[in-house]
This record gives C-alpha cells, structure tokens and sequence, in this order.
C-alpha cells in the first residue's frame, strides 16, 4: 500500500509521518553539532574557574600564608628554671604546661587538616584540569549514544506507527 497525500479543509497538503520524522531527524542533527561544542565549552569554562580559585586562594589568604608560615617554624624552646619553686607552683606550671601543649597539638593538628584539604583541592582541581579534554570526550560520548538511543527510537516508532495508522 502507498499513503496517499491528503489535504486539509484550507487546501494545504497535510504533512506526512515521513517528512515530520525527517525533520526531526534534521534538527537532532543540528543539535549534536551545537551541544558538543556547548559541552566542551562549559566544561572547559568550569574547570579553568575551578582551578584559578584554588590558586587565588593559596596565593591571597593571609590567613592562610600565617598558618603556613607557623607551621614552618619550630617550636619555642622551654624557659629555663629559676630557682627552687613551691610544691602548688610546680603542680600549677605543670598543668598550665600540659594544658599550653594540649592546644598547641591541637591547632597544629587543625593546620595540618586545613593544609591537607587545601592540598587536595587543589590537587583535584589540578586533575580535572589536566583531564578537561577527556571529561569533553566522555560528554560528547554520552551524548553521541543518547541520541542513537532516540534516533532507534524514532526508528522504531516509523516502523510501528504506519501499521497502527492504517490498520483502523
């Protein structure tokens, strides 16, 4: 059977299934073009933001450049004895000394962490940076098999609807 070209009540040919699908075709065409450069672009975009505000932030921080600069220096050395102390003056120095020890632990432990995660960023920033092209690549990849997933679809659609259309 061929499907003949119908007209509407104005006059105008009715469009047919094949030629809607081909222009659905044409413009998922049109798309790939346009998204893979789109997708490259804005990743490309993302990354480089990514790592101009890591090393923005290791190079401007003053906060930052005090903590590394603390922990580059060494510890003071303990102030020499005075004399013979008091029983509750040994006892009282010793625990402040503990005590003084204790939080000087603790804050290098929290600029170790601190250096720690910032390394890391940047060290993550640093590789999606170095790998944008194949993270582009595996975007365009993904899109690429998303649209023969719909092209199939279409496919299959063309292939069915035509038996549905005329067997009613």
């Amino acid at each position: 059977m061929t499907a003949t070209a119908r007209t509407n009540i104005n006059g105008q040919p009715r469009k047919t299934l094949a030629s809607q699908i081909d222009r659905l075709d044409g413009i998922l065409n049109g798309l790939d073009a346009a998204l893979a450069g789109a997708v490259q672009d804005a990743v490309e975009q993302a990354v480089k933001q990514a790592v101009q505000a890591v090393l923005t932030e290791v190079l401007t921080n003053r906060e930052l450049q005090e903590q590394l600069q603390q922990a580059a220096q060494p510890a003071p050395p303990p102030e020499p004895p005075r004399g013979p102390k008091s029983m509750p003056s040994r006892l009282w120095e010793a625990t402040t000394e503990a005590a003084h020890q204790t939080v000087r632990k603790v804050k290098q432990f929290g600029r170790g962490v601190g250096m720690a995660l910032l390394a890391v960023g940047g060290v993550v920033a640093g590789i999606v940076y170095a790998a944008r092209k194949k993270i582009v690549a595996a975007a365009a990849t993904v899109y690429r098999h998303g649209k023969r997933l719909v092209q199939g679809a279409v496919s299959a659609l063309t292939s069915v609807l035509p038996t549905f259309v005329f067997s009613g």
